[in-house]
């Protein structure tokens, strides 16, 4: 979606976060946004991953809302 020209955000796991970035410059996107949650998800009660989704959901609003070059900046200044 992203490279059709659809603002695209990521999600994963904390413990992931490097595997994404990983993936993401592999596939030509070193900047795209990954919204991040903590690990691990499995196992856990259902109002816990909603709490945890709604957090989520915050992160995945703030980077689609931000400028493109704002926001790809912020992402490459983490790396």
């Amino acid at each position: 979606m992203e490279r059709r020209g659809v603002p695209t955000v990521m999600i994963c796991t904390d413990e992931f976060h490097q595997l994404g970035r990983n993936e993401a410059e592999s596939l030509g996107m070193p900047a795209l946004p990954i919204a991040l949650v903590p690990h691990p998800l499995g196992g856990q009660k259902p109002e816990h991953i909603q709490a945890e989704a709604d957090k989520a959901l915050e992160q995945v609003v703030r980077m689609l809302t931000t400028p493109a070059t704002r926001l790809m900046q912020q992402v490459l200044s983490t790396l």
